[in-house]
């Protein structure tokens, strides 16, 4: 059974619809105040989904592209920061609509 049997809706052709992480959202974006063990743990539940995902690429390429926060394709926002994806905003000031940056 593939991805997309598993999801009726699904467009094979959108990377996002294939992707293992459907419904598990909760683990690769941080909850406020989130303490630094706790996000080691959230990050290596979902490194673990990311590990076996048929389009891990993809989605960090997304991400990285787009300058996202949150864990994508396998890689934290400061992962990205490191390899030399910059983000919207630095990390702890998050962008608003207008594309201005506000302090969390």
């Amino acid at each position: 059974m593939t991805a997309t049997d598993q999801l009726p809706w699904a467009d094979p052709a959108d990377w996002k619809s294939r992707a293992v992480c459907h419904g598990k959202l909760h683990l690769f974006f941080a909850k406020k105040s989130e303490r630094p063990e706790a996000r080691a743990r959230r990050e290596a539940k979902a490194k673990r989904l990311c590990d076996v995902c048929p389009v891990m690429d993809e989605c960090r390429q997304y991400a990285r592209d787009n300058r996202l926060y949150g864990f994508w394709g396998g890689e934290s926002e400061e992962a990205r920061h490191r390899a030399g994806y910059t983000l919207n905003a630095p990390i702890g000031v998050r962008p608003t609509e207008d594309g201005e940056s506000v302090a969390s």
